[in-house]
């Protein structure tokens, strides 16, 4: 089981809880499929306040948080890399979290959610430039090749992820053999081709942390 604290809440039910179900990533139907709501989870009917600036700033770090399925003080230590880095802050920050090993598996198609990719790179079934890397977060760099081990190739999983990503378009900064179960990182992504979070919530993050 996965040491990650919140691995037993429902999926659905912690995007909900934060106003952005689009973004849940732990299912491979659809969220409507998932949850019986798309309001977020609490007594029905009840009215909501709005959120106060904070509350707007924890929203937009859990979202983000969540999504690439990572824990609060790892998140804030990516940002603060990002600060102290050449470029644009928000665009460098998402480099970061783009280029974490899972993130990369996810990206190619090579699992169906953010979790199994975690997984399989914790099972050791993934090896980038031919060696076998467990860590969850290993940063890829540019041209680094990433693949799926010779004995996970044939998993359910892994077969089903590949038929499903045959009918999808590839993203721009990946080039994928899925015969080969093999993938190139060819680039950074831009925030315009990331396109998952918008200014708005990005500045939230910034404004949160640079206080």
């Amino acid at each position: 089981m996965s040491s990650y604290k919140e691995s037993t809440k429902s999926r659905g039910k912690i995007f909900r809880a934060i106003g952005k179900p689009e973004l849940s990533p732990f299912a491979v139907g659809s969220f409507e499929k998932k949850c019986k709501a798309a309001s977020r989870p609490g007594q029905p009917g009840k009215r909501r306040p709005s959120p106060s600036r904070f509350g707007e700033q924890q929203n937009a770090i859990n979202s983000m948080r969540h999504y690439y399925y990572i824990k609060g003080k790892q998140f804030r230590n990516y940002f603060q890399k990002a600060k102290k880095a050449n470029g644009s802050t928000d665009e460098v920050f998402i480099q970061l979290l783009e280029s974490r090993l899972d993130s990369v598996i996810f990206t190619m198609r090579f699992a169906s959610t953010k979790r199994q990719a975690r997984q399989m790179v914790s099972h050791k079934h993934v090896q980038v430039n031919g060696k076998v890397v467990s860590c969850p977060s290993y940063k890829v760099k540019i041209g680094d090749v990433v693949e799926i081990v010779e004995s996970a190739k044939q998993h359910d999983r892994v077969q089903m992820a590949i038929q499903i990503a045959r009918e999808a378009t590839p993203q721009e900064w990946v080039e994928c053999d899925y015969d080969k179960v093999s993938g190139v990182y060819k680039s950074h992504p831009t925030l315009d081709q990331v396109k998952l979070f918008d200014s708005h919530t990005l500045g939230m993050v910034i404004v949160y942390y640079s206080k």
